[in-house]
């Protein structure tokens, strides 16, 4: 717990116990969530996972039975009519946890005014359709939220200041959302600390119809040993490259980099149907804050208890390569490690998401979901990566992989 949440949650009880003398507090409120789930990659090469933090992976028709695996509990304290404390602890298999419980949501909240909310502490900021129910896979009609975007955006809990006002607006209801704070983020080397996020969102529906917009920048350093010395290596003056200094130094800084995203979202539910798109921008000042462009489109029809669902996304970066050089006289092996290098900067992973599942509500709290995704890879075939997909230096892979997840989603 760091300073921002302890402080807020130490308001939060202050108050409560002063309160406690003057009225009568509702009871305390316990929820919770989670998800069984197992997941199988059909590639004998390229290994995938349902999510980029997850640290396993499965390939060549292994069934494998974390990644979507996980355990929430909610408590939430009333204060008075107007404040509450409210703290969230997940158990998933994420990076550098394995399952130990962590602390996602612990923040203080109060009620300004019927139009203003305020709330301190850690909490994911609201910029995306599902950055608030992630993990909750009950909350959606899909097993899990579509790649395609939120592999640009994991939705990390920040130590954050939220200012909420709600209204009407054309015809409808109007919520904007105001956010700044700071996190940071477990790597498998290393990690990123986010010195500075700001965000704003704007949330419209009426009726059937939904929509929103939202825009957030950010700052944040990488902390990574490794990294840095080889970056150090390559830029001193006999290493063999000839502008690896210039490139590396205006495009690929570790420290002080600044991003950006922009996000538009639509859900539509005209009777049994819905529909539900969504799409981000993403930049930065360096590699490390690739360019990229990800969507998606899905539909959906409840017919009773089922769902039958199915969606198309894309992911696009639009880096332009470094062009690393060798000097010239330079070992004839240095030219192709620098390509590789390069290509690896760039982020050239473009690829085409479709997917097909059902949804069997068993009964209301409990929903069993069939998920068929077919992953192409549109551009770059052979560079090694990390993330959801993970492809060694080296291999042959011809761009297609298939997953097929299960899982049995609750809440309580």
């Amino acid at each position: 717990m760091n300073l921002l949440s302890g402080l807020g949650l130490a308001v939060g009880l202050s108050t409560a116990l002063a309160s406690a003398h003057a009225v009568e507090l509702p009871p305390v409120e316990v929820a919770g969530f989670g998800s069984m789930a197992a997941y199988q990659g059909d590639d004998p090469v390229a290994a995938v996972a349902p999510g980029t933090r997850n640290p396993r992976h499965s390939r060549d028709g292994h069934w494998r039975a974390d990644g979507d695996s996980v355990l929430g509990l909610q408590v939430r304290l009333p204060a008075s009519d107007s404040t509450e404390a409210v703290w969230q602890v997940q158990a998933s298999d994420e990076l550098g946890r394995r399952f130990r419980p962590a602390t996602h949501w612990l923040y203080v909240g109060w009620q300004l005014s019927p139009d203003w909310r305020l709330r301190v502490g850690r909490q994911p900021l609201p910029l995306l359709l599902a950055s608030e129910n992630t993990k909750v896979g009950y909350a959606h009609t899909a097993l899990r939220p579509m790649p395609a975007v939120y592999s640009l955006n994991a939705s990390n809990p920040t130590d954050a200041l939220t200012l909420t006002w709600a209204g009407h607006a054309w015809g409808g209801n109007l919520l904007l959302d105001l956010a700044s704070g700071r996190n940071h983020i477990t790597l498998s080397r290393g990690r990123i600390d986010v010195r500075a996020s700001y965000m704003a969102a704007l949330r419209w529906q009426r009726g059937a119809l939904a929509l929103r917009a939202g825009a957030a920048s950010f700052r944040f350093n990488i902390e990574d040993a490794t990294l840095a010395r080889d970056f150090a290596a390559l830029t001193q003056p006999d290493s063999g490259c000839s502008n690896c200094a210039e490139r590396l130094g205006a495009r690929a800084a570790t420290h002080g980099v600044r991003g950006g995203l922009a996000t538009l979202a639509l859900v539509w539910t005209p009777g049994a149907y819905n529909v539900t798109a969504e799409l981000t921008r993403r930049g930065g000042n360096s590699v490390f804050s690739p360019e990229a462009t990800g969507w998606y489109v899905q539909l959906a029809k409840r017919h009773g208890d089922w769902t039958p669902y199915a969606a198309v996304g894309e992911t696009r970066f639009h880096e332009k390569p470094l062009q690393l050089q060798a000097t010239a006289g330079a070992a004839a092996t240095l030219q192709p490690r620098l390509d590789l290098l390069d290509r690896s900067l760039q982020s050239p992973f473009d690829r085409r998401i479709l997917l097909a599942g059902l949804r069997w509500d068993l009964f209301d709290g409990v929903a069993l979901k069939a998920q068929a995704e077919h992953w192409q890879a549109l551009r770059d075939r052979s560079t090694p990566r990390g993330g959801d997909i993970e492809l060694g230096p080296g291999l042959a892979w011809d761009g297609r992989v298939r997953m097929l997840s299960l899982s049995l989603d609750f809440v309580f």
